[in-house]
């Protein structure tokens, strides 16, 4: 007993005198130091961390300015030739005999801009692409990255096909329809705002319902949804494609709605196929 109470006083007297140096002039300069060294670590942590988020930000900046300049530049080149692009549309989709009317001073100038914009994005859609994957890709392992690199084809192709569809079949069918049967009780004088509108809504709209299988495909890849759970619910994801498709397409004959279900049930079928070699 009295040898553990010797310890304990060696103890004490080794801890005090290790006190009573820190606390010299010398040492506790440097104890100082010490302790404002960690609180400065810990504030440039911090810093880091924000400069990180702020680097993220940064480049979304940056990438949102590409694609805007990108963009106002498309336009800009495409509204000399709108005026053209307008009487092409209106020759090539709406029947004889139906008038082209504005309702307001200012409609034919901003009709040409929009569709100088749509345009532009469906020109441009490559670039936009381009910019949305190489902000994504920091974030991304090299498979993954691999992976999202071999979509950006694909999601142009599907695009593609997607308004080729809405321009050659969907939308001379749904025009002659409408026409024809207004033609019936009323002269038809057609506004050129609405018709462009509609023209850009089922285009665009159908290139984007289009991506759909495409973000299934990517689904399965990153483990979000299993494969087999989507074959066996096929009929609720056909429903599911259906209803989207009448969602997306301001058509009350509900030809194009049907046109694009049928097309993307069929797609997703084809997404099944791909993932077998995936």
């Amino acid at each position: 007993m009295p040898e553990q109470i010797d310890l304990n006083e060696k103890n004490i007297s080794e801890d005090s005198a290790d006190f009573s140096n820190a606390s010299g002039p010398k040492n506790q300069k440097s104890g100082w130091k010490s302790i404002f060294k960690k609180k400065n670590t810990k504030d440039v942590d911090d810093i880091d961390y924000e400069e990180h988020l702020i680097g993220h930000l940064t480049e979304l900046r940056n990438r949102l300015i590409v694609c805007i300049a990108v963009l106002l530049i498309g336009s800009v080149l495409f509204y000399p030739f709108s005026g053209e692009g307008i009487a092409y549309l209106w020759n090539k989709l709406i029947p004889e005999g139906a008038v082209m009317s504005i309702y307001s001073p200012t409609e034919y100038m901003v009709t040409r801009m929009k569709l100088s914009v749509a345009a532009a994005i469906a020109v441009f859609f490559p670039v936009l692409s381009y910019e949305l994957y190489k902000f994504m890709c920091r974030g991304l392992y090299k498979n993954e990255r691999r992976f999202l690199w071999k979509t950006v084809p694909a999601s142009f192709l599907l695009f593609i096909f997607g308004a080729s569809l809405a321009y050659f079949i969907v939308m001379p069918i749904f025009f002659m329809f409408i026409i024809d049967y207004s033609d019936q009780s009323a002269i038809a004088q057609i506004s050129l705002s609405e018709t462009i509108n509609t023209v850009i809504t089922l285009v665009l709209g159908f290139g984007i319902v289009f991506q759909i299988p495409l973000l299934m495909v990517s689904a399965v890849k990153m483990g979000l949804i299993n494969e087999k759970t989507l074959r066996k619910g096929r009929i609720m994801v056909y429903g599911t494609l259906i209803g989207f498709a009448f969602l997306i397409s301001p058509d009350p004959t509900f030809v194009s709605q049907l046109i694009a279900g049928v097309a993307l049930v069929i797609l997703f079928e084809f997404s099944l196929i791909i993932l077998r070699f995936f």
